[in-house]
């Protein structure tokens, strides 16, 4: 019997859950872990994680030294120069983060606002166009963007809204103020630029969990108590 495929996958070190939490926690689960081994069943290959930072995982795969990204990969018109995507598997917004107690109901109240985002993020980029004379903290973690803002050493963040909810799914004091417009965006999985034969196998696997009932299970499993 031939051995199978070994594929190896980038994860960011920052762990974006729901969609996956720490791969060197006590339990590495999530909605992207549950969807990867779900594929990599139906395609009999073998899923090898490797961890690093964020712009690290790009630029790895960039250059061939990873077979995809499956964490949280926002598919954009520049990225797909240098990437093939799958088809999406989740539709989202960029939200911001206040205290429970704050007020956001338009975005004339982001004016005179400190805002927290994470380096190498369409979030960031989203702040620097639409924002661009707000003071701005960067951070490379999510962990370290919640905390500033609940220390009160900045008045918002802008962060995905899936991983907004999961960080807020434990935390009263924070909530989402608002969910800004015209950013609607999606996952997907990332791969090498040419590689068509992968993502057309990716494809054929996602369309069948989308078919059997299996997706839909995944993500009543992990977003049935988060909105976006």
């Amino acid at each position: 019997m031939a051995p199978k495929r070994v594929l190896k996958v980038g994860l960011d070190s920052a762990a974006p859950f729901p969609m996956h939490s720490d791969y060197n926690s006590e339990k590495f689960e999530g909605f992207e872990v549950d969807l990867l081994s779900e594929i990599a069943k139906h395609l009999d290959f073998e899923i090898h994680y490797e961890v690093s930072l964020w712009k690290t995982i790009l630029e790895k795969l960039f250059k061939g030294e990873l077979d995809l990204i499956c964490s949280a990969v926002t598919v954009t018109s520049s990225r797909k120069h240098i990437l093939e995507f799958t088809e999406p598997y989740l539709h989202f917004r960029l939200c911001a983060v206040v205290p429970a107690e704050g007020a956001l109901d338009e975005l004339k109240d982001f004016k005179n606002k400190t805002i927290g985002v994470r380096t190498a993020t369409e979030a960031e980029r989203h702040v620097h166009t639409k924002f661009p004379d707000n003071n701005m903290f960067h951070a490379d973690t999510n962990k370290e963007l919640y905390r500033k803002l609940q220390a009160g050493k900045i008045d918002m963040l802008v962060d995905d809204s899936p991983i907004a909810g999961g960080f807020l799914q434990n935390n009263s004091k924070l909530k989402i103020g608002m969910f800004l417009p015209n950013t609607d965006s999606h996952y997907a999985i990332a791969m090498k630029k040419g590689d068509l034969e992968l993502r057309k196998q990716f494809n054929t696997g996602l369309k069948m969990l989308r078919e059997n009932g299996i997706y839909d299970a995944i993500y009543a499993k992990w977003f049935s108590e988060i909105q976006f």
